[in-house]
């Protein structure tokens, strides 16, 4: 069994196909395999078993889904929901499959559903008239001083009667125009700077002249569409309007007030998602005229359980089969991570790099501990860990989280151990320094610059003998393990005896033997480089290829200086925001110097702390990693909900939570 990694077993199961509904909720409340096609692994079943036709209710499923998703969209503009804070306040909501099932079958969500479709529907048309009368009460603005019916202007026997507009630079102009033609009358109605509205009366006899005039002007003729005259008709469209505007209140009004039905739309919404995982999953299995054949991976410590739960779905009328693993059957098995508390936090950042392959190290128990010492050395403040230490706790006892937002602040609670501990070596808190320092910042660079490669020295030393491990264990790898990784472990320990030589003991025959030794590390070097070649030409050529990663291992050393790099910056900087608000009145001190205290501070905790996580994980992913890991892994996908809406647990677990 590989360390930190679950061991699989592939599992075969037969059944009567009349069980499928029962066997397949069973499978997913257990939430503890993963299904793949039964005929992947089982050549034989092809003679047997044919492949299961698409379920008869996915269409009607996923149309169900697209309509519960849409009435929770279209209430999510109105229900209100509460803060951040207040929603983390609110303890997570855990649901069964039975319970998901038994609300989505009581609860009228389709007539829910009809209902807000027929508010949506009436909503639309309330904005499309709201806009109609919108665009009637400008125009109306434009004429509502002509006090006459604008009808009456055609029952005129002698004289004609037009409302228009001309471009209000040629209103001059036509005012003379008319004021020379004998009984005519031009009134403006209403002006803007580009276009002025007209009443225009003149004898219909003198038509030909009037419109000629007009014409000239740029005048357009305006067809009044209402009865009544301009004033009436406008107090009756902002009637409208407003008795619109109430409707469409009272319709969202209506909405806000949903917020039951919106909870109990995404439960259904929920059941209905792990209804379609369940129909969907007839592309994994295989039937003939009475049974179906099912297959998929399970954690070896659960197959126990598994043969209990098919049990309890169709009593003794089963077959099931378990397998282990086979060697050329490890690039296909999925990885599912298992390690201590402590550690478990950390499998987030090996996830982001990548899953290792089911044949690897986890590299997470390696990686953790010089992570979390690196992140402390890079913070190196008592009260910057104290600080987070306590927020993270308090966070945890107050709110509730999801488990992975709760497992990325248990990474960072535990990278504050480390950062208090440095932080007492570098007798540093909140940027001032204790009297008593083991390290000082300000005169012990050096020692801090050499501490900081010595940390790399060790973790790269530490990668390489996981490599060496990695390599051994194989039955025909044991030389590659010596000359591969052996023979850099032996180098660096030669570079470490030459610097000793030179430093600490320059008067003993430490750096002769270091020479003699580095001389040997780089035999060794090029021979395992050989290995690579597949030619004589080839194999020395990758020999003495190899020998350009010094080049790397040098530049791995030097990027650990950073420890020290940004410990001391975050100190410095802490410090010198401590001395600027020195410099201010006592009285100024306690009052705006608090405000300042805490916001400088706050934002070099926030950069000291987003330093240190982001050099941090750079550290193990370029420095560390390449050193034995190979990663590319598959990870374990559960046959379960996808926990989109609320967080579904097995009945079993349910159980033990209530005991």
């Amino acid at each position: 069994m590989n360390m930190a990694i679950e061991q699989m077993q592939r599992f075969n199961l037969i059944t009567f196909y009349n069980d499928q509904d029962a066997v397949m909720e069973q499978l997913q409340d257990f939430q503890q395999i993963e299904l793949f096609s039964a005929g992947k692994f089982n050549k034989e079943a092809s003679s047997f078993f044919s492949q299961m036709e698409e379920h008869p209710e996915t269409d009607k499923v996923e149309n169900q889904i697209g309509n519960v998703s849409w009435a929770r969209s279209f209430l999510d503009q109105y229900v209100e929901k509460p803060g951040m804070i207040q929603a983390l306040r609110q303890p997570l909501r855990h649901y069964t499959l039975r319970e998901l099932s038994e609300h989505a079958h009581t609860f009228d969500w389709q007539k829910v559903y009809s209902d807000l479709r027929k508010q949506d529907k009436r909503l639309r048309t309330i904005e499309q008239e709201r806009q109609e009368l919108s665009a009637q009460e400008d125009e109306l603005n434009k004429w509502q001083y002509f006090e006459e019916k604008p009808a009456i202007l055609k029952t005129f026997k002698e004289t004609r009667g037009l409302l228009g507009t001309v471009p209000t630079p040629e209103l001059k102009h036509l005012k003379e125009e008319m004021g020379q033609l004998q009984n005519s009358y031009l009134e403006t109605i209403h002006q803007t700077s580009t276009t002025s509205y007209l009443l225009v009366l003149f004898l219909k006899e003198k038509r030909e002249e009037a419109q000629d005039i007009l014409r000239a002007a740029g005048f357009q003729e305006y067809d009044y569409p209402h009865e009544n005259k301009p004033a009436e008709d406008l107090k009756q469209v902002k009637e409208k309007s407003q008795k619109l505007a109430e409707e469409e209140k009272s319709i969202k009004a209506y909405l806000k007030a949903q917020k039951d039905n919106y909870e109990s739309l995404g439960l259904v919404a929920e059941y209905l998602d792990s209804l379609l995982v369940r129909v969907r999953s007839n592309q994994y299995l295989l039937q003939s005229d009475y049974t179906m054949d099912l297959s998929g991976w399970v954690p070896t410590k659960q197959t126990e359980q598994l043969d209990k739960r098919i049990r309890q779905a169709v009593g003794e009328n089963y077959f099931l089969e378990f397998t282990e693993v086979k060697e050329e059957e490890y690039s296909d098995t999925p990885v599912l991570l298992k390690n201590h508390k402590l550690v478990k936090p950390f499998e987030g950042l090996v996830e982001m790099y990548s899953l290792p392959q089911y044949w690897e190290l986890d590299p997470t128990p390696f990686m953790m501990p010089f992570y979390a010492l690196a992140f402390g050395l890079m913070v190196a403040d008592f009260g910057y860990g104290l600080l987070l230490f306590v927020a993270a706790a308090l966070a945890k006892r107050f709110l509730h989280f999801k488990p992975g937002m709760k497992q990325n602040i248990n990474m960072f609670q535990i990278g504050a151990v480390p950062t208090m501990m440095w932080g007492l070596v570098y007798g540093n808190i909140f940027g001032k320094q204790f009297s008593f320092q083991l390290l000082s910042t300000d005169s012990d660079i050096t020692e801090i610059l050499v501490m900081s490669v010595a940390f790399g020295f060790i973790q790269i030393m530490f990668g390489l003998g996981l490599k060496f491990y990695l390599l051994w264990r194989r039955e025909n790898e044991k030389i590659k393990a010596l000359f591969q990784a052996g023979s850099w472990m032996f180098f660096l320990i030669s570079v470490a005896m030459i610097a000793a030589g030179m430093v600490l003991v320059p008067e003993t025959a430490l750096q002769t033997v270091g020479i003699v030794c580095l001389s040997i590390s780089l035999v060794m070097i090029v021979i395992g480089g050989s290995f690579d070649g597949n030619t004589l030409v080839g194999k020395i050529g990758s020999g003495l290829y190899s020998i350009m990663d010094l080049t790397n291992y040098l530049s791995d050393l030097i990027s650990y200086t950073r420890l020290m790099a940004l410990g001391v910056a975050g100190g410095s900087i802490g410090a010198a925001f401590n001395l600027i608000l020195s410099y201010l009145p006592t009285p100024a001190r306690f009052t705006i110097g608090i405000v300042l205290f805490i916001g400088l501070h706050g934002l070099n905790i926030f950069l000291s702390y987003l330093s240190a996580y982001v050099h941090g994980i750079r550290l193990q992913y370029l420095e560390f990693f390449n050193k034995f890991y190979t990663g590319g892994g598959r990870a374990f996908k559960p046959f379960k909900s996808n926990e989109s809406y609320v967080q579904v647990i097995s009945e079993e677990k349910q159980q033990q939570g209530e005991e």
